[in-house]
C-alpha cells in the first residue's frame, strides 16, 4: 500500500468501513513513503489507527501545526485538538483522493450499485444482490449499465453467469435457441440460489426457458464424463 486512498480501500475489502479509520501523523516513519507501516510492504490494515507520513504529499497544509513546541504538545489540549483536526482534515482529502479521476461510467456504476443494495433501483433483488462481495456486486452493476445501453442479451446473461460461477456451462438447444439449459458445478445452497437468482432476474432475456443444473452435471451418452455412478443428473 503506498497511499492513504489504498489503505482506505484495502481497509474497505476487509470490512473496515473508512468511518472507523482514524488518522494520525506517526512518530516514525519514512521521508520516501507515506504509509509508516513497520513492514514496507504491509498488505493488510491491522487497525483503525492509520499512522501516516503527512509531510509527504502534505507538507504544505500540516507543516505548521506539526511544527509548533510547547508543553501541551504530547499531552494538553492543544494535542487533542490537533490529532482530530488532522484526522478530520485526512478525512476530507481522502474523498478527494477516492473521487480523483473517476469517469462518468465510474460514477453511474457505483451509483447503482448503491441502488441495488437499497432496493431503490430493483426493489425485489436487494437481499439477492446483497448476499454478493464487493467485488461482484461491482461488475454485476457494471453489467447493469452496459445492458440499459445496450437492451439484453444472451451474451449479457453469460458475462454475468460468469462472474459468479466461472466453470459453469450454458447450453442452447440448437432446433429451439430459445431453450437453456445450465450446469454450475456446485451446491446449491440458499445462499447459491439467491445470489442466482438475482442474475436470472436480472440479465436473462424474456422469452428464454432456462433449466439448472447444480453439483451434478447431466448425463450425456457418449460422454464419458457426464456418465459417472453416482455423480449423474437425469435431465426431465
Amino acid at each position: 500500500m503506498n497511499f492513504m486512498w489504498d489503505m482506505a480501500i484495502r481497509a474497505g475489502e476487509q470490512g473496515r468501513p473508512e468511518q472507523e479509520l482514524f488518522f494520525c501523523q506517526a512518530k516514525e516513519y519514512s521521508p520516501f513513503f507515506e504509509p509508516a507501516f513497520p513492514c514496507l510492504n504491509e498488505t493488510k490494515v491491522e487497525n483503525g489507527r492509520i499512522e501516516l507520513n503527512l509531510l509527504y504529499r502534505f507538507a504544505d497544509i500540516f507543516q505548521d501545526i506539526l511544527a509548533w513546541e510547547g508543553e501541551e504538545q504530547e499531552t494538553g489540549a492543544y494535542a487533542q485538538f490537533r490529532d482530530f483536526f488532522i484526522d478530520a482534515v485526512l478525512h476530507a482529502i481522502l474523498y478527494t483522493d477516492l473521487r480523483d479521476g473517476l469517469t462518468r461510467r465510474e460514477v453511474s456504476i457505483r451509483k447503482i450499485q448503491e441502488e441495488l443494495l437499497d432496493g431503490s433501483f430493483f426493489r425485489g433483488a436487494a437481499g439477492d444482490f446483497a448476499g454478493m462481495d464487493a467485488g461482484e456486486q461491482y461488475r454485476l452493476a457494471s453489467l447493469v449499465l452496459s445492458q440499459m445501453e445496450t437492451g439484453s442479451s444472451l451474451g449479457m446473461f453469460r458475462r454475468a453467469l460468469k462472474i459468479l460461477y466461472p466453470k459453469c456451462l450454458l447450453y442452447q438447444f440448437r432446433e429451439d435457441g430459445k431453450k437453456l439449459i445450465l450446469y454450475i458445478g456446485m451446491e446449491g445452497t440458499e445462499t447459491e440460489k439467491s445470489r442466482f437468482r438475482f442474475v436470472e432476474t436480472m440479465f436473462l432475456p424474456v422469452g428464454y426457458e432456462l433449466k439448472v443444473f447444480w453439483k451434478y452435471h447431466f448425463g450425456i451418452v457418449g460422454i464419458e464424463g457426464t456418465m459417472r455412478l453416482g455423480e449423474t443428473a437425469l435431465y426431465e
